[in-house]
């Protein structure tokens, strides 16, 4: 039994997990609207945040094409996505996946 046991132990010390870019990450942020083609939102320290896409269903709750939610306070959830360029190079897509307002 301590040799299963102890083989089941090394197995687990050499498999690694991979790390997902789909894990939703959250920040608290400001909007200031959409520019460039990105939803814009910046932080509390003054971390700049640019979302090139929104999931349909957060898009449902804020209409941020309009200006009404510019200067507002969100929880906006998201992820990276990856994508590939017409030369093959690897790039990060920002994806809101929901919205709270906070004020």
């Amino acid at each position: 039994m301590k040799i299963v046991f102890f083989m089941f132990l090394s197995l687990a010390a050499f498999l690694e997990v991979p790390a997902t870019q789909d894990a939703d990450l959250v920040v608290e942020a400001t909007y200031n609207g959409y520019v460039g083609g990105n939803y814009t939102f910046v932080d509390a320290d003054g971390s700049v945040y640019e979302f090139s896409e929104i999931d349909s269903e957060a898009a449902k709750k804020y209409d941020l094409d309009a200006e009404d939610f510019v200067g507002k306070d969100f929880t906006v959830t998201y992820i990276i996505d990856t994508a590939f360029d017409e030369n093959d190079d690897e790039y990060d897509i920002y994806v809101i996946v929901d919205l709270e307002l906070r004020n």
